[in-house]
């Protein structure tokens, strides 16, 4: 316990300075023209919220606003990936260890047809079976698991665990998609590497994004998966003999806080909820840290008008628990709001003796403190007995080896040969009784191949224009043209929409200003000097005008700006999504602008423009010219394009940016359809070279 209390100590001190010491750096962080953009549009979205909530004073509006954000986030989760036909929680207990006064089952639970997430179910050894929940069955919790490497194996999460049963209560808790023994493999690690070899695995964040990506080219995303997770293994949960169904409590810390306050707001099945370091404000985060990953991000979140006090809103009148942490990454002051805003809604509701809210003085973690206020809470809720005097050996938790649903006692995995190595539910070949895990890279595969084969696409490219402004979610009437007006360097700033300041360079050499229609390279993102002079000297270019699209280049984000908690890039692609746009989609339109905003300009009315990209900035190009089309662009110039979205999704790695990612895409089109409808209406389209998704060359 004195190394917990070690890093314990360690991690407050740090979180109480940076609330300190970090203010320099966020001010200076929010003086960049994209984050501007983003902290207004943000700004826009709490105003509108905190507008409607002004209007909800009594029971009637209130019961009207909780059913409105319940059906808002209900849409925000979309359909889960079963459907109605498959309801999952059929569950195999693997092994059992007896832990003395307590039981713990290995168990695999069917999440989705032939995958399943793997578990360890609690309950004390005294509970005998009282069948089906009836008289003497026992209160029971669902612990959802942060983003530990560890998962289910986690010691925070272990100890909660073990501290609940000793209290009398059944407790399951499961790894999530991306850990424990779900962990994704690193592409070329094999899929029986040992668990040891944490380089083999990538990091819970990582995975979870990664797969999020591809799942968002095929309208999908990976928030309504881990909502099926948590589902199934709640149907699991109240499948057991030893479970009272009235009295099911959910909780969890950080990422586990989040798909706890899901369930409250989701799953009706739940009776009480306390998610721990994450309900805060969610403008006061994004203002500090930024978005966060996958999951945590809902598509259209903030265009619906959600906030996390939400969710808490729409749990009521269940008993709930927030609990929070003074010097976590998740703001106090957002937690203080978001508590405030809940408490109006809970005392309309005719609930406020429902709602609590708990602040410990320490950073971010499930800590021993929180823990216990948490269990004193069910305790209360469920009409148990606090015992705090029955002790927990903390050095005698169950280890992350033995707690492996997927290895007998012979160190095999369950139902596989010695080969399968560690236990960890990678895909083929690690199995239950000869049942096949599976796993979440295995239904993108298998999503990939049920797309109907491709067939060369109409030429109708006035269709596949609208499509694609659709699935870009790019909203012209925000778009704005100005005419261009360099400096003496030929330096530029305009707005491609209200408060979006884009940085561009204007370099021209003949006929433009004399009347003639002057030949423009628009370079996205810029050239480098041989190609800036191969564009003067041998393509007969009269200008360059170089353009930084948002968070590009020049105008990209600063590294630190998410203070090592996430990729800018992939923050603010999830700011975005919250906001029910696309990063690519923003991208596009600022190319647009760009476009408009020199035909314009004096001199250059009848500019013949010839759009140029090299590897991301390709894609934005792609899509550019079949926005454009023939009556604003001449031709298109991409160098470094990537092969295909399919390609992609079928990738063991990436090495793009995540703003490429454009939902529903592959749905729809993919990049060769698109370069197919284009070479009939444009003059030239050039593709000079390929890469690959991890950017390596390939002939295509």
């Amino acid at each position: 316990m004195r190394a917990i209390s070690l890093q314990e100590e360690q991690a407050n001190r740090r979180r109480e300075l940076s609330y300190i010491e970090d203010y320099p750096d966020i001010a200076r962080f929010h003086q960049h023209p994209f984050r501007q953009y983003i902290d207004k549009r943000n700004s826009d979205y709490l105003v509108g919220r905190k507008t409607a909530l002004r209007k909800v004073e009594d029971k009637a509006s209130a019961e009207a606003y909780q059913a409105r954000i319940r059906e808002a986030f209900r849409a925000a989760v979309g359909p889960l990936p079963t459907g109605t036909d498959f309801s999952g929680g059929c569950g195999y207990v693997t092994g059992t260890l007896d832990q003395g006064s307590y039981l713990i089952d290995k168990v695999c639970i069917e999440t989705l047809p032939g995958i399943y997430a793997t578990g360890s179910y609690y309950y004390p050894k005294d509970s005998g079976s009282h069948g089906d929940g009836g008289v003497g069955a026992l209160p029971a919790l669902l612990l959802l698991c942060g983003h530990a490497n560890e998962g289910k194996a986690y010691v925070s999460y272990v100890s909660f665990c073990v501290e609940a049963v000793m209290n009398g209560f059944c407790v399951l808790t499961f790894d999530p998609v991306g850990q424990g023994e779900r962990r994704v493999a690193e592409a070329g690690a094999a899929a029986s590497a040992s668990g040891a070899g944490a380089a083999a695995w990538l990091d819970p964040v990582a995975a979870h994004c990664f797969l999020d990506q591809k799942l968002s080219l095929l309208g999908e995303h990976l928030g309504a998966y881990m909502m099926q997770d948590s589902i199934a293994a709640l149907t699991y949960l109240l499948s057991r003999p030893e479970v009272d169904g009235t009295r099911i409590g959910v909780t969890g810390n950080s990422g586990g806080g989040t798909m706890s306050a899901y369930m409250g707001a989701y799953d009706d099945r739940v009776k009480a909820v306390a998610p721990c370091c994450y309900i805060t404000e969610l403008r006061s985060m994004l203002y500090r840290i930024m978005a966060q990953d996958a999951e945590q991000c809902l598509p259209g979140f903030m265009a619906r008008g959600l906030d996390h006090s939400d969710l808490v809103t729409a749990a009521a009148p269940k008993p709930y628990h927030i609990g929070a942490a003074m010097f976590d990454f998740f703001p106090i002051d957002g937690v203080r709001d978001a508590f405030v805003e809940a408490k109006k809604l809970y005392r309309l509701l005719g609930a406020e003796e429902q709602l609590e809210l708990h602040v410990v003085m320490q950073g971010h973690g499930f800590w021993k403190e929180m823990r216990e206020q948490v269990l004193q809470f069910f305790c209360r809720s469920f009409e148990v007995e606090w015992s705090p005097a029955k002790a927990v050996d903390y050095e005698r938790l169950p280890s992350e080896a033995k707690l492996l649903c997927l290895v007998g006692d012979s160190g095999n995995a369950a139902g596989a040969g010695a080969g399968a190595g560690a236990g960890v539910c990678v895909g083929v070949g690690v199995g239950i009784g000869g049942i096949s895990c599976g796993s979440l890279l295995d239904v993108v595969k298998e999503r990939l191949r049920s797309l109907p084969a491709r067939q060369a696409l109409k030429l109708d490219l006035a269709a596949v224009r609208e499509q694609l402004r659709n699935l870009l979610q790019i909203d012209g009437n925000r778009q704005l043209a100005w005419p261009l007006a360099p400096d003496e360097n030929g330096a530029i700033t305009f707005e491609s929409e209200d408060g979006m300041v884009i940085t561009a360079e204007l370099q021209h050499w003949s006929a433009a200003g004399k009347g003639e229609s002057a030949r423009v390279c628009l370079a996205i993102g810029g050239m480098n000097e041989a190609a800036m002079e191969h564009a003067r000297e041998s393509s007969g270019y009269d200008a360059v005008l170089t353009v930084h699209p948002r968070g590009t280049g020049p105008a990209a984000l600063e590294p630190g700006c998410t203070f090592g908690m996430f990729e800018p890039e992939l923050a603010s692609s999830y700011n975005s999504r919250m906001l029910g746009e696309s990063l690519q989609g923003m991208r596009v339109a600022d190319v647009l602008a760009a476009i408009a905003s020199l035909k314009r300009t004096p001199g250059f009315e009848r500019a013949e423009v010839t759009l140029f990209g090299q590897e991301e900035h390709a894609l934005t190009a792609l899509y550019a010219a079949v926005l454009s089309g023939g009556s604003e662009i001449r031709s298109l110039h991409a160098a470094g394009l990537l092969t295909s979205f399919r390609a992609y999704a079928e990738a063991e790695q990436h090495g793009f940016d995540a703003g490429i990612i454009v939902p529903w895409l592959l749905l729809a089109f993919d990049i060769p359809d698109l370069l197919h409808v284009l070479q009939a209406e444009l003059r030239a389209v050039i593709v000079e070279s390929w890469l690959d998704p991890m950017k390596r060359p390939v002939k295509h």
